[in-house]
């Protein structure tokens, strides 16, 4: 049976950045093996981090720098941090002194947690109620509608003259996108 490694994962942004600081902080906390990558923390789907969690085991613990350097979104790193509960592994965030293997780190995170939700509830009810309000006083929602007479005008030069649909668009001051839904709608 594997025994339980600390693992890291460092990462930059972009390709000019150096993870030196990250690899350094990490070995010094006992780091067995750090993954490295160089890609966006916007990105769900990282290459390095992908292997990380399919390498990690019950027991492990996972340990970043900072808790930026695993996800960029409050959502991102709950959603991470609870599946790797889920799986039994512990994460350690070096910087930011949160470690879910002690009581205090599994209270932060249930109160980062709690907090999230509650933010994302806030946002959905605020969002619907706006919604609401706006179609009582008539919004219907979504963009207006292209006028008829653009339309028909970008559809015959569009049928008539050999020129591109980014310059029929531009002349007509549609999207290039609404143009071809048109042409397509219209089977020319």
């Amino acid at each position: 049976m594997k025994m339980a490694e600390k693992i890291g994962y460092a990462r930059v942004s972009t390709r000019d950045q150096k993870l030196d600081l990250q690899i350094e902080a990490l070995k010094q906390a006992g780091c067995q093996k750090i993954y490295q990558e160089k890609q966006s923390g916007r990105l769900i789907k990282r290459e390095q981090l992908g292997l990380l969690l399919k390498d990690l085991k019950h027991g492990d613990t996972l340990v970043v720098y900072k808790l930026d350097r695993l996800g960029r979104t409050t959502r991102q790193l709950l959603e991470l941090i609870e599946f790797l509960r889920s799986q039994g592994v512990h994460f350690v965030s070096l910087q930011d002194h949160l470690d879910t293997s002690t009581s205090i780190g599994r209270f932060i995170f249930t109160v980062m947690s709690a907090f999230a939700e509650m933010e994302a509830e806030l946002i959905r009810e605020r969002t619907l109620a706006g919604l609401e309000s706006a179609r009582k006083k008539g919004h219907i929602g979504g963009r207006p509608p292209v006028p008829a007479e653009k339309i028909t005008a970008a559809l015959n030069l569009y049928e008539r003259y050999d020129l591109p649909i980014r310059e029929i668009a531009a002349q007509c001051e549609i999207a290039p996108s609404t143009l071809y839904r048109y042409i397509k709608k219209n089977k020319i």
